[in-house]
């Protein structure tokens, strides 16, 4: 009898021993376990096995993959973030109908200017012989002293004018000032080229040649040159300097008029160099302004408009963006100061248009032209005006493509491919995860407090 007793109370004991650890594990930790079993984690079901020893050899495993996928993640996430390009050489050819001549401005000099200025404004006799000298300090953007402008600002009070309203008002009209316009050899009225216009430089006769619309025979007829021919007279006085010129592509930060002296033809040889950068997006850390035409000079003339507390009166309508009103002359010595660049509120990327030209001018002294047959000299003075020949060559032109070779795209896949080596991580077991998190474990959860508080 006392043998059937401890019998069953040993068998008692026993059942206790086995159920013990059951009862004490937890919602929470049976689903992981189950997680970790089920997986498709490289190692992860190793890692509930009953024997010890494996559980901490493939726990090392696991955190070896581990530190191997960070170290590699790690160094293609700054690799992304160098921004790797390819730069790819782009065709012309194939393109020639698209590719036009840059934007020509053709300018009267200080000295014109200044003489305009005392025909057509009243203006104290004493500052007559100062008014080119500041003139042209004003208009080349140098440095002038403050009695210099404050000469130049009570002229403009006493005519009732701003800076750009008096450039406008005594600039002759472009008709005056170029005379004859051949666009590569179609002889073309100028008025459907040039139009006067307040610039950087002052009130200038600018041309846009790539808005004009060609039809299908021009474009046939278009070469591997891009020719615009002007006959060009500033001034009827010969005492004077002749008119200035400038040519710009969009994408050219900064560009310097050049004079053309009376009596001589000139031939500007063009040729340019652009780098595009095809990445419209800027998935990556700002490296430059994908904005259409943006500049950083523009930029950093907006940040000294902001510490003036006015805007460059000498801009182009176009491109003025600006709620600030024009500076008084008084006030461009605040404008001219370069100090501000390296300001830190001063945060001007670069385009990512980039354009660079090389100019070679070549100059001839016109003589016997009258016996010529080429209209371009008609009605031209030969004391007094110039003949200007602009030439853009594309064979000796470049346009570069900058083609990122890391973007999200390849980042996420490398990305991927790492996990999925050393760690197994895909698609299925990122959603075994996910569903581990947000749905087993919570289930988990919730059963083990409703069996903590049967009342509930």
């Amino acid at each position: 009898m006392s043998l059937r007793v401890e019998t069953s109370k040993v068998y008692h004991t026993k059942d206790l021993d086995k159920h013990e650890p059951r009862v004490k594990q937890s919602g929470c930790s049976r689903a992981v376990q189950e997680f970790c079993r089920d997986t498709t984690l490289h190692g992860f079901k190793y890692l509930v096995s009953t024997n010890y020893y494996d559980r901490v050899c493939w726990l090392l495993c696991c955190c070896a993959s581990a530190c191997c996928a960070g170290v590699l993640c790690s160094v293609l996430w700054a690799r992304f973030l160098q921004v790797p390009a390819l730069l790819t050489l782009h065709d012309l050819r194939g393109q020639l109908a698209t590719v036009r001549l840059p934007l020509v401005a053709v300018c009267p000099s200080a000295e014109v200017v200044a003489y305009h200025f005392a025909n057509n404004l009243s203006i104290p006799e004493n500052i007559t012989d100062r008014l080119p000298v500041i003139l042209n300090n004003v208009l080349r953007r140098k440095k002038t002293q403050n009695n210099q402008l404050v000469l130049l600002e009570d002229v403009l009070v006493r005519n009732k004018l701003t800076l750009p309203e008096a450039l406008m008002r005594v600039t002759p009209s472009c008709q005056s000032i170029v005379l004859n316009c051949r666009w590569h050899r179609y002889t073309i009225p100028c008025e459907m080229l040039f139009e006067k216009e307040l610039t950087d430089w002052g009130a200038c006769c600018v041309s846009r040649p790539y808005n004009l619309k060609l039809n299908e025979v021009m474009k046939l007829q278009l070469g591997q040159i891009r020719r615009l021919t002007v006959a060009v007279q500033c001034s009827d006085q010969s005492i004077f300097n002749g008119c200035e010129f400038y040519t710009k592509y969009d994408g050219e930060e900064w560009v310097q008029p050049k004079s053309l002296d009376p009596g001589h033809e000139y031939l500007a040889h063009i040729s340019f160099t652009s780098f595009v950068d095809s990445d419209p997006d800027k998935l990556t850390d700002a490296t430059c302004v994908i904005t259409a035409g943006y500049s950083r000079n523009r930029c950093l003339l907006e940040c000294r408009e902001r510490h003036c507390g006015c805007s460059e009166p000498l801009r182009d309508d176009r491109e003025s963006q600006s709620a600030l009103r024009p500076c008084l002359v008084t006030q461009l010595a605040c404008l001219r100061t370069n100090s501000l660049e390296q300001n830190d509120s001063c945060d001007c990327l670069p385009s990512c248009k980039k354009v660079f030209t090389y100019m070679a001018l070549e100059s001839t002294i016109m003589n016997a032209f009258e016996y010529t047959n080429d209209d371009i000299y008609t009605g031209l003075n030969i004391s007094t005006g110039s003949v200007l020949r602009v030439a853009v060559r594309l064979s000796e032109s470049r346009m570069y493509v900058v083609n990122p070779t890391e973007t999200w795209i390849t980042l996420l896949s490398s990305l991927g491919g790492v996990f999925n080596m050393f760690l197994g991580v895909g698609l299925f077991s990122a959603l075994e995860v996910l569903f581990l998190i947000f749905v087993r474990l919570p289930i988990a959860i919730r059963k083990s407090t409703n069996m903590a508080d049967p009342d509930m």
